[in-house]
């Protein structure tokens, strides 16, 4: 109890004196309310006490059971019990004063009251019929959502007249869905109207338990409103009513949103986004993103708008995002807002979150945790979430562990579950799927090529053939990431990776530029950055890759420059290490591909040094893991032409070997993948390009082996 002005108590252990807990809620980037540093979040109650009782005390159950005692000559007695429990709760004597309850949740109170020896009140909490406020913090929009199905689970059962306080965004949200609760901003609400008052909300520091039953991360987020209210805590999303509800687009779309207030609520995988944005694209799905912002930065850490999700980000209001989400196939997004909302309308919800336990949010079958990771540290209670801390990551910040919760969440492991959701892709025509680093007129093949759009695929430069510098360049080599923390190392670290990275793309403009010897200087430089990076953290596999990236840039160098010794020996030592990543990580398939791109240009190389009986092994090698991931995604059409490919060029190696038969062979089985190709997807010009140029290679072939005769002299 906290007490004032208090002469004597018939038990002192029976007054406790609580400190009272900040009332904290988490932070939500929807919000659009402006701060008041100077203003409490949660507005107080009335000074007096709203109920009128005999002898001029006032009673009310604003902010727990508050008694008003004047002084009248006599003593007083007040007695709290517990209905539910029937405890006793509190029984004291005193001239006069207040008495609070200690408990400022809901707790079905007895309220006993003498003068004397005379009892003058005995009230048994009642809210029926009466004014009830629930009122929840500003500035957030996932809490809110969560918690206002249990406000009105509340008014349900006690019949009473509910006032709701939210954020003002969200009140165009619920006015019509519930014209029986009335929906107020903190500015309107006059404390003095109410029987009862209770803040729900996220209570940090409360260790005596004095705003919550329990502590809400023992039991959920929006499953703490109902211990604090007293209800059912099984969930149920709150009504959604939208005055504009129309379709806003006619073709199927997915929204996402990859934003959010603070780093630990993203999905830190750096290639995790756009590699699932492709993935929802080649399935044929429009993507929508609908965050606040296309782009937002905390500290070293950019995340912006993937680059082939079409932008609806910006100021716009709740409703709007509302009605795009209700038509939506489903929603992917985080542990922040606009997860919440999606909830609300009723789709499936893809929740990508490392840093909460799954039972932190509402029920979805499609939630995304990767428990072999560092994981769930918001439910810890030894961690205290911090609100002015962008980066927080309270067991691993500043190593490279930090934010690996979500960083190991992979695009494979999010595809997965979106592949669960009934009638995913159905009815839908699959687009061929754009690689990351290819710009848009261009196509990629993992089997090592890129081919401009409009011409077919070439075999491999002969000994003797001109080398086009630009077209060899062109070819996917990697990238070195960028982003420092984003993919799991120091920020001193990161900031070495952005000097690498900025490296490889100076070296690439020198050498389009016609000047190769100052780009391999410049990659040069990058190799001897991320070589330190690699003696400081030998263990660390993105380092190790873009060690394999800046050696694959020199050998196309070397290459160009008819230094072919050089050039295989950059290669080689490029693939040594992409195979100890993929015998480490066998189930990655980024690190599949580099393996295969780097079979196919070391198979380049030892082609020009006439080394053919190499280059074959290498090609085939290179077919091996194509075909592994074109097994795994069977219907990725850009990994179906590259397998196509990939059978192209190992035929192309049997030629110089003799073996027009096995070239043949395999040029035949190239083909039947074509044709299955074109059966599928017969608008794709790039598999009619590679129908036309396999066929040409198997009618050379068969004249090479005399099967049919020489085309007539003109």
């Amino acid at each position: 109890m906290n007490v004032a002005n208090l002469p004597r108590a018939s038990d002192p252990t029976m007054v406790p004196t609580v400190a009272t807990p900040q009332a904290d809620a988490q932070p939500d980037v929807r919000s659009n309310a402006p701060d008041r540093p100077n203003k409490p979040r949660l507005p107080p109650p009335s000074t007096v006490p709203t109920q009128a009782g005999p002898q001029g005390l006032r009673f009310d159950f604003n902010d727990g059971c508050r008694v008003m005692l004047p002084d009248n000559g006599q003593a007083w007695r007040v007695r709290l019990s517990d209905l539910e429990t029937a405890n006793v709760l509190f029984d004291i004597e005193l001239r006069s004063g207040h008495v609070n309850s200690s408990k400022r949740y809901f707790v079905p109170f007895r309220l006993e009251v003498w003068s004397g020896q005379e009892l003058l009140v005995r009230h048994d909490y009642n809210a029926g019929e009466r004014d009830v406020l629930i009122q929840f913090p500003v500035g957030t929009i996932g809490d809110a959502i969560g918690w206002l199905s249990y406000a009105v689970k509340f008014k349900e059962l006690h019949q009473c007249r509910l006032t709701c306080a939210i954020g003002e965004p969200l009140i165009p949200l619920f006015r019509d869905a519930y014209p029986d609760v009335t929906f107020i901003t903190h500015e309107m609400i006059q404390a003095e109207r109410y029987y009862a008052t209770y803040s729900v909300a996220l209570f940090f520091n409360d260790d005596e338990l004095v705003y919550q039953p329990c502590d809400f991360r023992q039991v959920g987020l929006h499953r703490t409103a109902a211990q604090i209210l007293g209800v059912d805590p099984a969930e149920r999303p709150p009504r959604v009513m939208l005055s504009e509800d129309s379709r806003p687009i006619a073709e199927p779309y997915v929204c996402i949103a990859v934003q959010a207030t603070t780093q630990c609520k993203h999905w830190n995988n750096p290639d995790g986004w756009q590699n699932l944005v492709g993935f929802l694209k080649a399935t044929g799905y429009r993507v929508i993103c609908i965050d606040q912002k296309a782009e937002r930065s905390h500290g070293d850490f950019r995340t912006q708008i993937p680059d082939e999700a079409e932008d609806q980000t910006g100021d716009r209001p709740l409703p709007e995002r509302a009605r795009w989400l209700r038509h939506a196939a489903f929603f992917v997004g985080l542990s922040s807002g606009l997860s919440w909302l999606a909830w609300a309308v009723g789709i499936p919800v893809v929740l990508i979150s490392g840093f909460t336990d799954p039972t932190n949010e509402f029920a979805t079958p499609y939630r995304i945790i990767n428990h072999h990771a560092c994981n769930s540290c918001w439910n810890d209670a030894r961690h205290r979430f911090d609100h002015e801390d962008a980066l927080w990551c309270p067991r691993w910040k500043g190593t490279p562990r930090q934010f690996e919760c979500t960083r190991l969440i992979t695009a494979e492991q999010v595809e997965g579950m979106v592949r669960r959701i009934p009638g995913f892709g159905q009815g839908l025509r699959p687009q061929p799927r754009m690689p990351l680093s290819a710009a848009p007129t261009t196509r990629q093949s993992a089997a090592g090529g890129r081919m401009p759009a409009g011409h077919p695929p070439q075999a491999p430069a002969g000994a003797d053939d001109p080398i086009a510098l630009g077209a060899l360049l062109a070819r996917p080599h990697g990238d070195v990431t960028r982003g420092g923390l984003a993919v799991g190392v120091t920020v001193a670290a990161g900031r070495l990776l952005d000097q690498a990275a900025a490296q490889i793309a100076e070296g690439d403009r020198t050498v389009t530029a016609g000047d190769p010897a100052s780009a391999l200087q410049n990659y040069k430089q990058s190799i001897d950055i991320v070589r330190y990076l690699t003696q400081a953290d030998p263990g660390n596999a993105g380092f190790q890759r873009n060690l394999s990236v800046a050696l694959n840039r020199i050998g196309a160098v070397l290459f160009v420059q008819r230094n072919l010794d050089g050039a295989c020996a950059a290669y080689s030592a490029s693939l040594a290490i992409v195979r100890r990543l993929t015998a480490a990580h066998p189930t990655n398939p980024s690190f599949q591909r580099d393996l295969a791109w780097c079979h196919a240009l070391l198979a380049d190389v030892l082609a020009a040094q006439g080394r053919h009986a190499e280059a074959f092994e290498q090609r085939r090698s290179n077919a091996a893991v194509v075909t592994q991931l074109a097994n795994a995604t069977p219907n990725d059409s850009s990994l179906q032409q590259s397998l196509a490919m990939s059978y192209q060029s190992l035929g192309d190696a049997f030629v110089p070997l003799g073996n027009i038969d096995g070239a043949v062979a395999v040029y035949r089985v190239g083909l039947g993948l074509i044709k299955r190709g074109l059966d599928a997807n017969g608008q794709d010009p790039t598999w009619n390009q590679l129908y036309n140029s396999l066929l040409q290679k198997i009618r050379s072939a068969l004249v090479a082996q005399r099967q049919v005769p020489p085309p007539p002299e003109q």
